[in-house]
């Protein structure tokens, strides 16, 4: 496992969970497409809508599993 790198998997994340708190939490992946990667460049107008769309099915699966 890369030490303090920000491109873990989800395994790794939950081999991480397991290893300092001796359990692994339920998990899901969110995965948001990106389009240009561009040093210094902010989101483009499609991204910025996949994040929106992504935040929007986050907050209703939230919602129906607090119901």
């Amino acid at each position: 496992m890369p030490a303090l790198s920000h491109a873990l998997g989800p395994a790794a994340v939950l081999a991480v969970a397991a290893a300092l708190y001796g359990k692994t939490p339920e998990a899901r992946v969110l995965a948001v497409r990106g389009h240009s990667f561009a040093v210094g460049e902010g989101l483009t107008g499609r991204a910025e809508r996949d994040l929106d769309l992504a935040l929007e099915f986050l907050v209703a699966f939230l919602k129906e599993r607090r119901a």
